[in-house]
């Protein structure tokens, strides 16, 4: 009985080693916007791209040859949330920057968004990945005003650090 124990623990298929991510949320994306060198919109509203260009994933593969970022043209319209509360009605072609770790990819889908828009010389870039990033789809009312308090300067705790 033993030896076929053996046997089995030998030839068991092995688990693929799973993604482990800190607590993420839109504070976390607010912070990581105000700190970074580069300008960002924050922005809620509806996101529209091809589908049909995302990566496809597979589990069973742990190393992905290649750029782990794929970039997609979409369109982003909606408002801008702005410092004074008042939104601004907002616009623009987006390039959707889609990056995967190893195996994982973050599973983005056209429709309502939070997000923060990196504005570079002549576009903006709306950055996700498997753990976080800028994006964050169908967000709650919650998530909205969690943005709007960081805003403000009222309460804005990352999730890391709660």
């Amino acid at each position: 009985m033993l030896r076929v124990l053996s046997l089995l623990a030998v030839f068991a298929p092995v688990q693929a080693v799973a993604l482990s991510c800190v607590p993420y949320g839109v504070s976390d994306a607010f912070q990581a916007a105000k700190a970074a060198e580069a300008g960002y919109v924050p922005v809620v509203g509806m996101l529209d791209f091809d589908t049909d260009l995302l990566p496809d994933t597979d589990l069973s593969v742990q190393v992905i040859p290649g750029d782990p970022i794929t970039l997609i043209p979409a369109t982003f319209t909606g408002d801008a949330l702005t410092v004074r509360g008042v939104d601004r009605p907002f616009e623009t072609d987006v390039v959707l920057e889609v990056e995967c770790i190893g195996p994982w990819c973050p599973q983005v889908q056209p429709g309502r968004i939070l997000g923060f828009l990196r504005q570079t010389g002549h576009s903006y870039v709306l950055h996700t990945d498997a753990c976080g990033g800028f994006l964050f789809g169908r967000p709650s009312d919650a998530q909205v005003e969690q943005v709007r308090d960081c805003l403000a300067g009222r309460e804005c705790t990352p999730l890391g650090l709660r």
